[in-house]
């Protein structure tokens, strides 16, 4: 966890604190030197034995990663998704207490339909990052995730941001299991008891779906 610090941002990202309190964007050079992997190699290794160069060889390869146009795309993309899922979740002009109201609603009646506020409008974005086993997406996804601090204090707001979260599918695909995962990822970002708290507890799916949004 770090303290917020705030830097200007540029057209509907300014004067959103969660925005402001990000890394800078980055340039296309910027994100291939921050990314990029560094090998640990002397000249001497190349003078090794035949079987200790194999084991030296494979040991580049966790070390070794190289950007190309598709990783900076990756990066670009990431980055315009995690900012502008924030601009309807500005804590300065009340969208952020907007969509916690309305979270709040549904969960008390228990209905997905429940909305205080029905005029409320997603800002959020998807993304499918498809390939084949062992292709590097999750070491490409891991990479451009470190150039972002994972949790943000905000001391002015006494409000803790979470930038992004990491949850494995799991292995039976049930919405049960997923939310189980959801939680214990958030316990590990702040260290809290959330996965006691709610899901090993007898709710419904559909109670722990909506603790999961609000």
């Amino acid at each position: 966890m770090i303290n917020a610090v705030y830097k200007k941002s540029f057209g509907s990202y300014k004067g959103n604190p969660f925005i402001e309190a990000l890394p800078a964007v980055l340039e296309p050079k910027q994100v291939a030197e921050r990314i990029q992997g560094v090998l640990d190699f002397t000249t001497s290794d190349t003078q090794a034995s035949t079987s200790v160069r194999a084991h030296l060889i494979s040991q580049m390869m966790g070390q070794f990663f190289y950007p190309i146009n598709r990783h900076i795309d990756l990066e670009k993309k990431l980055s315009i998704m995690i900012r502008e899922g924030y601009v309807g979740r500005n804590p300065k002009d009340g969208s952020l207490n907007t969509r916690l109201q309305n979270g709040y609603e549904r969960l008390m009646s228990g209905e997905d339909d429940s909305f205080r506020f029905p005029a409320v409008t997603s800002t959020a974005r998807s993304l499918a990052f498809i390939g084949c086993s062992g292709s590097g997406k999750t070491t490409t996804l891991n990479k451009i995730l470190s150039t972002y601090p994972q949790v943000i204090y905000h001391s002015e707001l006494n409000f803790t941001q979470i930038v992004y979260l990491r949850v494995d599918c799991p292995h039976d695909g049930s919405l049960k299991s997923l939310c189980l995962h959801f939680f214990r990822a958030i316990d590990q970002a702040l260290d809290s008891n959330y996965e006691k708290k709610y899901a090993l507890k007898r709710h419904s799916i559909e109670t722990l779906l909506n603790l999961m949004r609000q």
